[in-house]
């Protein structure tokens, strides 16, 4: 429980100049993944490490992230004074368009810290995951949903869940990135 803790507690920390969340979220990621595949089960170190190794990508995702909120925001706003038919359809294409960036959104960091990819690399990945495993995808939004519900009704919480948040949805990520190197080597060996 101690390294949930310092890994939260470390995370928010960085997480304070607003502008680090995604560089500090990846960190978090990057420390999870550690943990899970057994090779380290230190916090701090590995954390500034994977910080400084995924700086650039997250960063640059989060204002990617900032820009599609930002003008998802102002479509909704827009959208909402026009007349009912027009409104209705348009209103659906932005839940279409939040849907498939949230699908892809659970994939990303642990895509990020997992695999070396390009940014745009690992949004794609993510986003196929993200439809190929459905079923994995929704456990994790519902298990994501059910610890803010747990938040929201325990601030206690606080002081460890979003690093156990991160850990869980690492190991149902994990698990299909397993299963994924495991359907790529059966078909490297159909192919020899």
């Amino acid at each position: 429980m101690s390294f949930f803790f310092l890994l939260n507690i470390l995370w928010f920390i960085m997480c304070l100049p607003i502008i680090t969340i995604f560089p500090a979220t990846a960190a978090m990621f990057g420390v999870v993944r550690q943990y899970v595949m057994k090779k380290d089960s230190a916090v701090f170190i590995p954390f500034f490490r994977f910080f400084k190794d995924n700086f650039k990508q997250s960063f640059i995702l989060g204002i990617i992230t900032f820009v599609f909120i930002y003008v998802f925001y102002i479509d909704f706003m827009l959208i909402s004074t026009l007349g009912n038919v027009m409104q209705n359809l348009l209103l659906a294409s932005l839940f279409l368009i939040a849907l498939i960036g949230t699908l892809t959104f659970i994939y990303i960091f642990p895509m990020m810290v997992h695999y070396k990819l390009t940014l745009w690399a690992a949004i794609k990945n993510s986003f196929f995951f993200s439809i190929k495993y459905f079923p994995t995808t929704l456990l994790s939004i519902i298990f994501i949903g059910l610890m803010l519900v747990v938040l929201y009704y325990m601030p206690v919480a606080f002081l460890a869940i979003f690093s156990f948040m991160a850990y869980v949805v690492f190991l149902i990520c994990y698990s299909r990135f397993h299963k994924e190197g495991e359907l790529a080597k059966k078909h490297q060996l159909a192919q020899e």
